[in-house]
């Protein structure tokens, strides 16, 4: 018998029910979620703060986000469950024929979070199922191992599990999640896993919403405000030390500006972190030692010309230009 089934049943029966799309349910489980999150804000932020060792400003930016998304649900949910007038054909019309959209909930969602946004990428898909009317259960990242203990706890306490439920677990756990014919799959990390999450989905025809990592350019003219560019796209790759999805993959950057791109690269890399930004706490460290190993292995040292260190032990990689 699946590892999950139980709790999936559950799910499902009290979906059955009609209980959850109520506008009553919906804003009962924002509200638990609203106390979960300002309740232990303090507690979050210190097991965000420990996995990454973090800027506080960082742990600051995942909780309220949550916070902040619980509360605009709550002032759309009337106005997005109303239904919605549609157009038909005129044939139709003129004999009296009208078109309404009634927004319904797909039933049991499945939320696969990942290691880089350790709230903002559970949490807030989470709290936009809750508001649809969904039932939910949130697969915890593996490689958190403050951040999805304290959740583990937190969700069973402020939820009941037939509504929503956490679980812990890595490979195998979420092989025999995936085994089960969810109504909705909500999943964030690597195209490589997403291809498996996207087969396993198919087997049952279950919609899927996948965030997958990739490379995003920065474009850099002759025309760019070059000090001010370069500060942006130097903060926006080493914040979480590089780890969110949205994160500057590299930088093009037009011949006859490049060398002084480079050298405002540089002088922004000290302006933000100093010059021993491993003593620095607003520069994260990556999440694990494999991870430090991995990055430093693509690091040409002949090409460095700023940062290159690594320590892998401590989980610190430079934040380093080439």
């Amino acid at each position: 018998m699946n590892l999950f089934q139980n709790l999936f049943d559950r799910q499902k029966s009290l979906f059955a029910t009609g209980k959850t799309r109520s506008y009553a349910w919906r804003i009962e489980q924002l509200d638990r979620m609203a106390r979960l999150l300002s309740e232990n804000e303090a507690a979050l932020q210190r097991a965000v703060g420990q996995d990454f060792k973090t800027a506080t400003q960082e742990q600051v930016f995942e909780t309220l986000g949550c916070i902040g998304e619980v509360a605009f649900q709550k002032s759309q949910l009337k106005e997005w469950m109303a239904p919605v007038k549609a157009p038909v054909p005129k044939a139709l019309a003129a004999t009296g024929h009208r078109g309404v959209i009634y927004r319904e909930p797909y039933g049991v969602a499945l939320i696969i979070g990942p290691f880089n946004g350790p709230l903002l990428l559970l949490i807030r898909p989470a709290i936009t199922a809750l508001a649809a009317g969904n039932c939910c259960v949130l697969k915890l990242s593996e490689r958190l191992a403050a951040t999805s203990a304290l959740l583990l706890n937190l969700v069973s306490k402020y939820f009941e599990p037939d509504a929503v439920s956490a679980v812990a677990g890595a490979v195998d756990e979420t092989t025999e999640l995936l085994k089960l014919p969810f109504d909705f799959i909500f999943f964030t990390g690597s195209t490589r896993v997403g291809k498996v999450v996207a087969h396993a989905a198919a087997e049952n025809l279950t919609p899927v919403l996948l965030e997958l990592g990739g490379q995003n350019p920065a474009l850099v003219d002759e025309t760019a405000n070059i000090p001010d560019a370069a500060k942006k796209i130097v903060w926006g790759k080493m914040a979480w030390g590089g780890q969110w999805c949205t994160s500057p993959g590299y930088a093009y950057v037009h011949e006859s500006v490049a060398e002084a791109f480079v050298s405002e690269a540089k002088a922004a890399l000290i302006a933000l972190y100093g010059k021993h930004p491993k003593s620095n706490s607003d520069y994260s460290r990556i999440n694990n030692a494999h991870g430090v190993s991995r990055l430093a292995a693509l690091i040409d040292a002949e090409k460095v010309v700023a940062g290159g260190r690594s320590d892998p032990e401590s989980r610190y990689l430079d934040p380093t230009i080439m």
